[in-house]
């Protein structure tokens, strides 16, 4: 993964060319890719930063970090002035700027739309999570049941080879 420098830079370039593109009056198709590719390069930063928290360390390794907790921390806090920056930029847009005709209306829409896509994905990952816990649950317990079986088996088949090798003629 990337750090979050080149993260931001860009994010900050695509939202660069965004403003440019909204200024020259482009096409709404061009506009909304671009608000696509600066979506994409946010989440990017967006999961660098929450990525921070749930890393584990090696169980045995050496842990090492890349830079000082002040420096992550200016880096972490700096992505988030400049995330907040962006999205008033963009909610100025919707309400007062090129993006106007859209209304505040189409502002609204497009906050549930990417609330409610994020929810999706996030239930889609939490699922995942819980069908492999269950497939790692029934595959140890298929493979508990197996040795089980074979042990019993190959303990009964000694029973009637003892039996059968100590029975009187």
């Amino acid at each position: 993964m990337l750090d979050p420098v080149t993260l931001l830079a860009t994010a900050t370039a695509v939202f660069n060319g965004l403003k440019k593109a909204v200024e020259i009056g482009r096409e709404a198709e061009d506009v909304f890719g671009q608000l696509g590719k600066w979506a994409s390069a946010v989440s990017d930063l967006q999961e660098w930063m929450n990525g921070q928290e749930n890393t584990k360390p090696p169980l045995f390794g050496r842990i090492v970090f890349a830079k000082s907790a002040t420096a992550e921390a200016f880096d972490s806090y700096a992505a988030q002035v400049k995330i907040r920056e962006m999205e008033k930029t963009l909610y100025d847009w919707f309400h007062y700027g090129a993006l106007q005709h859209l209304g505040r209306e189409g502002y609204v829409e497009f906050v549930q739309m990417r609330r409610r896509i994020k929810e999706q994905r996030e239930k889609m990952v939490y699922d995942q999570i819980r069908r492999r816990k269950k497939f790692i649950k029934n595959s140890s317990d298929a493979a508990f049941i197996a040795v089980v079986v074979a042990t019993g088996g190959l303990i009964f088949f000694h029973i009637v080879k003892f039996m059968v090798d100590r029975w009187p003629e």
